[in-house]
C-alpha cells in the first residue's frame, strides 16, 4: 500500500488543496482521487487555450495528480479531520 493511502486509513486525514499562486481558497478534500478530479474539471476549461503548437497534444483528462499539480501550480498536503474544520 502507497505511503499516500496509508495516510488516509479510517478516514482520519483530509487533503487541502493549496494554490501556490495565492489566488483560491484551499480547499478540503477526503482522497487524493477527488482532489485530482477538481483540479482536471478546474482546469478543462481553459487547458487547450495554453497548448503550445508543436507540443505533442496529451488530453487534459489523462494528466496524473502530478501531471495536474504541476501545470496549474498546486500542491496539497494531509491535515487531520479536525483540522479540516477550521476550512468548512
Amino acid at each position: 500500500m502507497s505511503s499516500e493511502k496509508q495516510k488516509n486509513i479510517g478516514g482520519q486525514m483530509k487533503v487541502l488543496r493549496i494554490d501556490n499562486q495565492n489566488c483560491c481558497e484551499p480547499i478540503v478534500f477526503d482522497n487524493l482521487e477527488k482532489l485530482k478530479e477538481q483540479l482536471i474539471d478546474f482546469h478543462s476549461i481553459d487547458y487547450d487555450n495554453h497548448f503550445v503548437e508543436g507540443e505533442e497534444y496529451k488530453s487534459i483528462k489523462d494528466f496524473t495528480l502530478e501531471n495536474i499539480l504541476s501545470w496549474g501550480d498546486w500542491s496539497y498536503e494531509w491535515i487531520t479531520n479536525e483540522e479540516a474544520k477550521q476550512y468548512e
